[in-house]
C-alpha cells in the first residue's frame, strides 16, 4: 500500500513539475508573440517652452527601436499635428526622419494668436498598438502687448490632492506595507511636505511620512485589520485629513527593495499569517519582464514564512523600468510592481569657452562617444524658457512603460540630483501599473492593420485613348531637387509613384511618352494621395482648469518695437551702358561652364538653326521621321551618338518635334553646357535649357506636360532665425543664444559659435544619442567671462 501511494506521489510531482514547466513556455510565447513586431518610441527636444511672436519654434527629434534600443532606422514619416488650448487643430506637418532623426520647426508672426499649444508627434506604424508611444510637448506663445507674470515656484495650495499607491495594490493586515503617497495641485506639480502622520482610531501617531519636491513619498505601516487609520497633515499651507483606506485580510505583495550598489535585485513576495494556510501547496511564477525580454521563477510558500526573497541576476536587465509580476497557476497577475535597473551609465560630457573674440564665443564640446546626433540649445543665464523637463533619458527609460507619463523626467536623471536614484524608486511605487497591461499579453500578439509609411503615393491618371499593349510611360521631373522617375501607365490609363519623398510647394511636372520615347500631347492630372494618418488613441494632453491665483509679484513688461520701417523715395538711376540681364539664371542652375544667350526678339533662325552653329549637328532622321540633336564632337558615332538633354521653360522634351518651328524672336533666353555638369539625369550629354518669352509659347507649342504644386508632402526645410529682441532684459529673460539641431560628432569632439550678448554664464541644454543607442541628456551652465 505505502508503494502505491509512493508511485501516484511521483507521478503527481511529475505532472505538476510538467505543468510548472508549460506555464513558464506559455509566459515564453505570450511575451515572444506580442512583442514579436518592433515599436518605435520620439523623443522631441525643442529650444525651449516659451516664445515672443516674433521668434521660431524649434525641435529634433530621436526615433528609438524598443526590441533593440538603438535609433529606428526604418522610420521616414512622422506626423506632427498642433492644437491650441481648446482642442482644435492649428497645424499639421509631415516630418522627413532618416537614421532615426529628424528636425524642423515654425517660424511665428504676429498673425499666431498667444496662447498655449500643444504639439503631439507619432507614426501610423504606433496606430497597430494599445500602448501609446507617441510624444506630446506644451509651449506658451506670449502676447508682447500684456505683462507676463513669473511664473510663482509655489503649488497652488488649495487644489491639493492626495493618491495613495500600496505596494501591491493591497494594503495587508499584520506586516509592514509600503504605501506610496503622492500629493500635487491641480496644474499637476508636486506638493513636497515635511512631516504627516498618520493617526489610529484613538488619534494616536502610529508612524509618519514625508514627500520629495515631485510630490512622492512612501509610508511604512503595519496595520491591524480591526483598526481604522487616518492621514493627516497639518502645516500652514496645507491642512488635509482623510481615511488612509481598506486593510485586506490575506494576499500577496510583491515588493523589490533595489539597491543599485548590488549585482542582483531583490524580489520579495509577502503575506501574512492567514495568507500561509491560503497558499500552502500553491506555486506562483515571478515574472520580471521589459518588452519581449523576461526572467522567470517559480515561488512557493511551502516553508512557512510570510517572507520568500528571491534574486535575479542584473546584468540580464536593460536599463529602464523593468515589471516585476507575481502569476498565479492559471497565469493570472494577482501583485505587480515597477523597479528601475540602471547598470549602464549614460555618457557624459563637457563643454567649455574655447575663444573669445570680437562679438562671439567659441564652446569646445567632449563627449566618453566616438560618434553621435546632438541637439544644443544655448539661453542666457537669466532664462525663464529652460524646457529640459522632457529628458530623452525619462521618454526611452521611463515614459516608455509608465501608464501614467511624467511631465519633468529630467530631474530623475539629473547628474546633480544625489537622491534620484531613491526618487525614481518613489516614483515607480505611486504608479498603478505598467502601460503593458499582463491582460493585454495574455490576449495575443496585436493585428497589423496600419503600415509603416514611406514618402507618399503620387497616383494620377492620362486622358488620352491608349492602344492595346502599348508601352507608354510617364515621367516625373523636378529641377531643384534633381528628381527625375519614371513609371508605366496601366491599362486604365491610370499610374502611380510610390514611397516619393516630395517637399510642400514643390512643382512636379509630368510627360507621357511611348515606347520609341516620343512626347505625346494628352491631359494629365496627377495628385498626392495620401491622408494623414489619425493616431486613433486620441491625444493625451489635458486642458488643465485651475482657480485663479494671485499673480507673482514680479512682472514683465515688454517694450513696444522701435524698429519702423521707411519708405525710401524713388530714385532714377541713368546708365549709358547696356549689358545683358539674364532673368532665368537661377532658374535654370547650370553650371560655370555653361554659356547663356539672350536674345532681343530680332532674330527669326530656327532653335535647330541656332544649336548647330553653336557645337550641334541636328536634321531629320530618314528611319522614323524623328529630329535628332548630338554634339558635333561626337559625330563619328552617327546615330548612336547621345543627345543632350533639352529643357522647354524647365520642362524636359523626350522628343525635340517642337524645336523645328520654334523661332529665336519667340525665345528669351538659351543656356548650354556641354560638360554634362548640369544634367540632372544619368542619360543625355551635356544639357539646353530653352526659356521662352511671355505669351509665346502657347501661341505655337502644344502643351505636352502637366503641373502638381505639392501639398501633403513632407515639411519644407526649416532654417533657425535667431530673433532680434528690444532690449537687453527681454533677451536675458526670453531669448535664444544660439540653436544646434544637427551636430554630427565625429571622434567624440565638436564646437559651436554664440553670440556675446553681455552674458556672465550661459545655460547649454545637450540631448542626442548614439548609432549603438547610448543616451546623453545635460543642462550645463558654463562661465563666459563679465566683461563681454
Amino acid at each position: 500500500m505505502k508503494l502505491i501511494i509512493g508511485f501516484f506521489s511521483f507521478l503527481f510531482c511529475i505532472q505538476s513539475y510538467s505543468q510548472a514547466i508549460s506555464n513558464q513556455d506559455k509566459i515564453t510565447k505570450y511575451l515572444t508573440d506580442y512583442f514579436s513586431e518592433d515599436r518605435e518610441i520620439i523623443h522631441v527636444q525643442f529650444n525651449k517652452n516659451i516664445y515672443t511672436t516674433n521668434e521660431d519654434v524649434a525641435f529634433k527629434g530621436y526615433i528609438l527601436s524598443k526590441n533593440h534600443n538603438t535609433p529606428n532606422s526604418a522610420t521616414t514619416n512622422v506626423q506632427l499635428i498642433v492644437y491650441n488650448n481648446e482642442g482644435q487643430i492649428a497645424l499639421k506637418q509631415l516630418l522627413f526622419a532618416q537614421d532615426g532623426i529628424f528636425s524642423g520647426g515654425i517660424h511665428l508672426n504676429e498673425k499666431i494668436e498667444p496662447g498655449k499649444y500643444h504639439f503631439h508627434f507619432y507614426t501610423n506604424w504606433m496606430n497597430n498598438f494599445k500602448e501609446d508611444d507617441s510624444f506630446h510637448q506644451t509651449i506658451e506663445i506670449l502676447d508682447k502687448n500684456c505683462p507676463y507674470s513669473f511664473e510663482r515656484n509655489e503649488p497652488n495650495w488649495e487644489t491639493a490632492e492626495i493618491n495613495l499607491f500600496p505596494e501591491g495594490g493591497i494594503i495587508l493586515s499584520d506586516i509592514v506595507n509600503s504605501i506610496g503617497i503622492k500629493i500635487t495641485d491641480c496644474n499637476k506639480k508636486g506638493i513636497e511636505i515635511a512631516d504627516g502622520v498618520i493617526l489610529d482610531s484613538k488619534s494616536n501617531e502610529i508612524t509618519n511620512f514625508h514627500t520629495n519636491q515631485m510630490g512622492n513619498g512612501v509610508i511604512y505601516l503595519r496595520p491591524n485589520l480591526n483598526e481604522k487609520y487616518t492621514l493627516k497633515i497639518n502645516t500652514d499651507k496645507l491642512k488635509i485629513t482623510q481615511p488612509l483606506g481598506k486593510i485586506a485580510e490575506t494576499g500577496i505583495i510583491v515588493s523589490a527593495p533595489n539597491n543599485p550598489a548590488k549585482n542582483n535585485l531583490l524580489v520579495v513576495l509577502k503575506t501574512n499569517e492567514k495568507g500561509l494556510q491560503s497558499y500552502q501547496n500553491k506555486k506562483f511564477i515571478v515574472l520580471i519582464q521589459q518588452n519581449g525580454s523576461s526572467m522567470q521563477q517559480e515561488v512557493t510558500f511551502n516553508n512557512n514564512k510570510t517572507e520568500q526573497p528571491y534574486y535575479f541576476d542584473k546584468k540580464y536587465l536593460s536599463n529602464g523600468v523593468h515589471t516585476i509580476r507575481v502569476l498565479d497557476e492559471n497565469l493570472n497577475e494577482i501583485s505587480e510592481r515597477l523597479t528601475y535597473i540602471e547598470e549602464d551609465a549614460s555618457p557624459s560630457t563637457t563643454l567649455t569657452t574655447k575663444i573669445t573674440a570680437n562679438d562671439s564665443i567659441i564652446l569646445s564640446g567632449e563627449a566618453e562617444v566616438d560618434k553621435a546626433h546632438l541637439s544644443i540649445n544655448v539661453l542666457p543665464e537669466k532664462s525663464i524658457c529652460l524646457n529640459q523637463k522632457k529628458s530623452i533619458l525619462g521618454t526611452f527609460y521611463l515614459n516608455a512603460y509608465l501608464d501614467k507619463p511624467e511631465a519633468d523626467t529630467y530631474f530623475y536623471f539629473n547628474p546633480d540630483n544625489k537622491t534620484r536614484r531613491r526618487d525614481i524608486e518613489m516614483l515607480l511605487l505611486n504608479q498603478n501599473k505598467n502601460k503593458y497591461l499582463w491582460e493585454n499579453i495574455k490576449a495575443g500578439p496585436p493585428k497589423i492593420s496600419y503600415e509603416s509609411e514611406k514618402g507618399v503615393t503620387i497616383n494620377g491618371k492620362v486622358e488620352r485613348e491608349l492602344k492595346p499593349n502599348a508601352k507608354n510611360k510617364i515621367f516625373l521631373i523636378e529641377l531643384k531637387k534633381k528628381l527625375f522617375e519614371q513609371t508605366t501607365i496601366d491599362q486604365n490609363n491610370d499610374f502611380k509613384f510610390e514611397h516619393f519623398f516630395v517637399q510642400d510647394s514643390t512643382v512636379l511636372s509630368f510627360q507621357m511618352s511611348n515606347e520609341k520615347n516620343s512626347t505625346l500631347a494628352t491631359k494629365i492630372e496627377a495628385r498626392i494621395a495620401r491622408n494623414e494618418p489619425r493616431f486613433i488613441l486620441g491625444t493625451s494632453f489635458e486642458k488643465i482648469v485651475c482657480p485663479t491665483v494671485k499673480a507673482s509679484d514680479t512682472i514683465f513688461n515688454f517694450q513696444p518695437s522701435i524698429r519702423k520701417e521707411t519708405n525710401l523715395k524713388e530714385v532714377t538711376v541713368k546708365n549709358t551702358f547696356k549689358k545683358d540681364v539674364f532673368i532665368h539664371k537661377a532658374e535654370a542652375d547650370m553650371s560655370l561652364m555653361s554659356k547663356a544667350f539672350k536674345f532681343d526678339g530680332t532674330d527669326f533662325r530656327t532653335v535647330l538653326n541656332f544649336l548647330s552653329t553653336n557645337g550641334y549637328n541636328t536634321g531629320y532622321n530618314s528611319i522614323d521621321g524623328s529630329i535628332y540633336i548630338r554634339d558635333n564632337r561626337m559625330s563619328f558615332m552617327g546615330q548612336s551618338a547621345a543627345a543632350p538633354n533639352v529643357y522647354l521653360d524647365n520642362f524636359l522634351l523626350l522628343d525635340f518635334f517642337d524645336l523645328s518651328y520654334i523661332t529665336l524672336d519667340q525665345v528669351d533666353e538659351i543656356y548650354i553646357d556641354k560638360t554634362g555638369n548640369s544634367d540632372i539625369t544619368i542619360n543625355g550629354r551635356g544639357t539646353i535649357k530653352i526659356f521662352m518669352k511671355p505669351g509665346k509659347r502657347n501661341d505655337h507649342v502644344k502643351i505636352k506636360f502637366a503641373k502638381l504644386i505639392v501639398t501633403k508632402g513632407f515639411a519644407k526645410d526649416f532654417i533657425y532665425k535667431t530673433p532680434i529682441f528690444e532690449n537687453q532684459d527681454e533677451l536675458n529673460y526670453f531669448g535664444t543664444l544660439g540653436w544646434f539641431a544637427n551636430i554630427e560628432l565625429n571622434d567624440s569632439h565638436y564646437e559651436i559659435k554664440i553670440p556675446k550678448n553681455h552674458q556672465k554664464e550661459i545655460q547649454v541644454l545637450i540631448e542626442g544619442f548614439t548609432d549603438e543607442g547610448h543616451l546623453i541628456s545635460e543642462v550645463k551652465r558654463i562661465p563666459v567671462g563679465v566683461n563681454n
